[in-house]
């Protein structure tokens, strides 16, 4: 059956699928429906704001699923974060295990059962790292979950550790002092684009990254800095203005135009310490972090006189427990501060054996330095690129751990891997409780 718009059908929920939306069958048509919670019967409607396809919305709950509790944020439903507050977390855990094991059967076609997954320490509170759009006026929020062009302007998010609400209301009102209007990607006008804040449970301090337009002297925004600076004197660290030109609408800034007080933080990780930097990559949930971690040394097996690559190193928080169990490990990234980010790291730690390069990934796999043991992957959302898989099988690394933050590309890679390398596990581990977000460490052996 088909639906036309705001017409009204009633469903019972049968599992969730990627992405968090609940799957329905009805008359042979298969239905969607975003917040709906399996175990639950509902009414769905479709309206002309929904993607093509078999997409619903949910109007009523008419049972509710054994699994629903009560959201903890006052912006749930609004916001795009966190799609499955109104889930028990135990119940969390398991729908993330179902849809790892779908998206590796499905599009990998793979046959290996996924192991439970691995819980977060804190399933609220979490976050080490936020980004926040502005609007116009300039408003200052999160992302709208219908229409991502609009920005919700939110006061708490049970997500974050406490002040980070207050140092964002401090950022909204600087912005707004300013004068100078929002960033609209559309037009290339505007200035005020992004305000990220990053948190450093070890320290307890923060950093704050302001984002902008090339539409501006970034000196003149000096004083705004300052000002944050002082207000949160001994709280934040420092205040960072990073400039973006391009159009693309995405909270990573080209480059850096000044910083005020330390322009980084330090980090523990299952007793070492790590240098992060406002632009590097860092595992956002610090207490998952170390789990992930733990998941990853179970899968490597690693021992003294191993050597490995760590390929998508980042600021080396997967190379320096390999190092410090004695692999010697080459880390590789394109981020030349997230290198020199890893490179203190390892002097901090006393870490000779972990050394790490700013190159290309796929010119590490053509021109290989040498042939390792082990080969660490953390590739970005979207993957290895596609000549990568062969180059990495040439390598010939007696094993591989893959640590992925999208089930659906690690089943695509491990199929492409799969001539060269046998899957022996996959573990899920829920670096990001709430959301239908799902990290994964999958070992590979030589087959």
């Amino acid at each position: 059956m088909s639906l036309s718009n705001d017409q009204r059908v009633e469903l019972e929920i049968e599992k969730t699928v990627a992405g968090g939306a609940g799957l329905a069958r009805k008359q042979g048509q298969v239905f969607l429906v975003e917040g709906a919670l399996p175990g639950s019967t509902i009414l769905a409607r479709k309206t002309k704001f929904l993607r093509p396809g078999p997409w619903a919305e949910l109007a009523e709950v008419l049972v509710p699923s054994p699994h629903a509790c009560d959201p903890p944020c006052p912006h749930f439903g609004l916001c795009g974060g966190c799609a499955w507050q109104h889930a028990l977390y135990a119940s969390q855990l398991a729908f993330k295990r179902e849809i790892v094991a779908e998206q590796l059967s499905r599009l990998g076609g793979l046959s290996v059962e996924p192991g439970p997954t691995v819980p977060s320490p804190s399933p609220l509170g979490y976050r080490n790292k936020m980004e926040f759009a502005f609007g116009p006026g300039p408003t200052l929020g999160l992302k709208a979950r219908r229409g991502p062009d609009r920005v919700v302007e939110v006061d708490s998010c049970p997500l974050l550790p406490s002040p980070a609400m207050d140092i964002l209301e401090a950022v909204r009102d600087v912005a707004q002092q300013s004068g100078l209007g929002a960033y609209d990607h559309r037009t290339g006008r505007g200035v005020w684009r992004h305000a990220v804040l990053r948190h450093s449970v070890a320290e307890n301090r923060w950093l704050v990254q302001l984002i902008v337009s090339g539409n501006v002297r970034p000196d003149s925004l000096l004083p705004l800095g300052r000002e944050v600076l002082q207000r949160f004197k001994g709280v934040v660290s420092g205040v960072i203005l990073g400039l973006r030109k391009a159009r693309s609408d995405y909270a990573l800034a080209e480059r850096r135009a000044w910083a005020l007080g330390r322009d980084h933080l330090v980090e523990t990780l299952g007793g070492l310490a790590f240098q992060v930097s406002a632009e590097s990559f860092f595992q956002t949930n610090t207490g998952g972090a170390e789990r992930l971690i733990e998941t990853l040394l179970h899968a490597a097996q690693p021992a003294p006189n191993m050597t490995a690559w760590d390929l998508y190193c980042g600021v080396g928080s997967l190379s320096l427990p390999l190092a410090r169990a004695g692999v010697s490990v080459d880390g590789f990234e394109q981020n030349l501060r997230a290198v020199k980010d890893a490179t203190a790291n390892a002097t901090r730690n006393g870490l000779e054996l972990a050394r790490f390069h700013a190159r290309d990934i796929l010119d590490v796999l053509k021109a290989p330095p040498d042939r390792p043991d082990l080969i660490v992957l953390d590739p970005p959302r979207a993957g290895l690129h596609p000549e990568a898989p062969p180059l990495l099988a040439a390598a010939g690394a007696r094993k591989v751990v893959y640590v992925s933050c999208d089930p659906a590309t690690l089943a695509r890679d491990l199929d492409r891997l799969s001539p060269a390398y046998a899957v022996e596990s996959v573990t899920p581990v829920d670096m990001f409780p709430q959301t239908p977000h799902v990290e994964c460490v999958a070992a590979l052996v030589r087959r």
